[in-house]
């Protein structure tokens, strides 16, 4: 799969050398593992998590609700066959994985929604390993897991739907849609373009009730300056990805929007889900857990939750 990228200047001789370096497909191909580069390194394992808000305009029931995200980035040690973090006890079988956790909060009328995406991806490039989701709201909750063995992915649904209920399923080799995210912050010059198998949101196909399976899908990534967009096109679905970014390294995240058909009946119409970035902070926040930390909110333009 080529890429297809209109770069200038020194960043796009940067870019388009390590899309020369390793770049390879997820789908009959071989990823060729690649080194951290010293910039990568010092950015990411300086003992600290990338964390950032995003205004969030989200379509349901065939209308936008106003809501926030917050993208949690993190290196940590991943167990390769277990597939779960690391915690120290001595099993060598590990790798350094970049993690996303995707956390979406929006009100539909009286209710509201919670929704969270992890995904798990090997800071050498290689496939991500595992990505999962679960969507609450009052009615009750879903959760959806993939994992990669081999070269495919398999995994699991557990759901309050009677027409869903709880079952396995394969998916094969696809590129994951919730791992572009650890893909673009790894190296975008990796991202697929052309035509690409891909398996759509985990968070996508819950909301939508759609089977848990890859589509054909269609890929470009475009730069216009110091912003990069990438967009999905998936016409069996009639969505549209798009993922706005930094050219130059570390590729933060301006925003994504998701364009298709939302709502049933009268309420039916094409719809666009926004997220928009508002902050974006560095820090220890697996040890900023006392009281005294909630002041630290205001960094990130969330509301406090103060104790009585």
């Amino acid at each position: 799969m080529g890429t297809k990228m209109l770069l200038s200047g020194v960043i796009a001789v940067g870019l388009l050398l390590l899309a020369t370096c390793g770049a390879g497909s997820q789908q009959g191909g071989t990823v060729v593992a690649v080194q951290p580069t010293q910039e990568f390194s010092s950015y990411w394992y300086q003992g600290k998590a990338e964390i950032a808000r995003f205004d969030l305009k989200q379509a349901r029931y065939g209308e936008l609700r106003n809501g926030h995200a917050v993208l949690v980035f993190v290196t940590e040690d991943f167990l390769v066959k277990e597939q779960v973090k690391y915690d120290g006890d001595g099993n060598a079988d590990r790798t350094s994985v970049l993690k996303t956790n995707l956390l979406e909060r929006y009100s539909t009328g009286i209710y509201d929604y919670a929704q969270m995406t992890s995904v798990f991806s090997p800071v050498d490039g290689t496939p991500a390993l595992k990505a999962n989701t679960s969507v609450q709201d009052w009615c009750g909750q879903v959760f959806s897991q993939v994992n990669r063995r081999g070269k495919s992915y398999t995994g699991t649904l557990f759901s309050y739907f009677q027409s869903e209920g709880d079952h396995e399923f394969a998916v094969g080799d696809a590129w994951l849609e919730d791992a572009l995210f650890n893909q673009v912050r790894l190296d975008p010059a990796r991202l697929p373009t052309g035509a690409v198998r891909m398996l759509p949101s985990l968070r996508f196909l819950r909301l939508m009730h759609k089977p848990t399976e890859a589509v054909e899908a269609q890929a470009t990534l475009v730069s216009d300056g110091t912003i990069s967009t990438y967009t999905v096109q998936m016409p069996a679905l009639q969505r549209t990805l798009s993922i706005r970014f930094t050219t130059a390294f570390p590729h933060a995240l301006e925003g994504w929007s998701e364009t298709r058909p939302d709502g049933r009946g009268a309420n039916a119409q094409v719809l666009t889900t926004e997220a928009v970035r508002t902050h974006r902070v560095m820090e220890p926040y697996w040890e900023q857990n006392a009281n005294s930390d909630d002041p630290l909110r205001d960094r990130l333009g969330l509301e406090r939750m103060r104790p009585q």
